[in-house]
């Protein structure tokens, strides 16, 4: 499935701020699958990088509140894309 290596990630991440982890870092990995950086055939190929991290990203939220987490967690989420 798209989402099974994100999905892993964001289980982890939750895991570890059960636990008290001030700092969880989660990034998209999802290699050899699409990737971020697309030059051609955008159409195509963000929707499947979006699938991969749309709904684990929305699980972990949804996860944090249902646990009493998210109000007291930060969640940053951002790319590496500065240019203009």
């Amino acid at each position: 499935q798209p989402t099974d290596i994100m999905g892993r990630q964001c289980l982890m991440a939750r895991r570890l701020l059960e636990r008290g982890v001030r700092f969880v870092q989660v990034y998209d990995s999802s290699i050899p699958a699409p990737q971020w950086d697309h030059h051609s055939k955008i159409k195509e190929s963000l929707p499947q990088c979006c699938a991969g991290v749309d709904r684990p990203i929305a699980a972990l939220l949804a996860d944090l509140k249902a646990r009493g987490l998210l109000d007291d967690t930060l969640v940053v989420w951002g790319g590496e894309f500065g240019r203009t």
